[in-house]
């Protein structure tokens, strides 16, 4: 409940990179230390072939965090596994 993510979808960074892209927002009214954004990811047949993680810190109360887990193979799905903050 302290974070809420949006708009997540995969694509290309602006760096260049293949990325699994979105958006994370704190609900709270304190700063987030370190959040940790998990993705799966899945070929065409449903298999997990991998994962990726975006890392962000001192996120503000109530500020916006665009978010991008780089990955360098092929994808066909990604589902959130877990989003941690400490």
């Amino acid at each position: 409940d302290r974070v809420t993510l949006s708009n997540i979808h995969a694509g290309t960074a602006p760096e260049g990179y293949n990325a699994v892209m979105g958006m994370a927002h704190n609900n709270t009214n304190a700063p987030l230390g370190s959040v940790f954004v998990k993705f799966k990811l899945y070929d065409a047949a449903g298999n997990v072939i991998g994962n990726t993680i975006a890392h962000g810190s001192d996120i503000g109360p109530g500020e916006n965090w665009k978010f991008s887990a780089p990955t360098a193979m092929p994808f066909a799905q990604a589902k959130l596994s877990s989003v941690e903050i400490y």
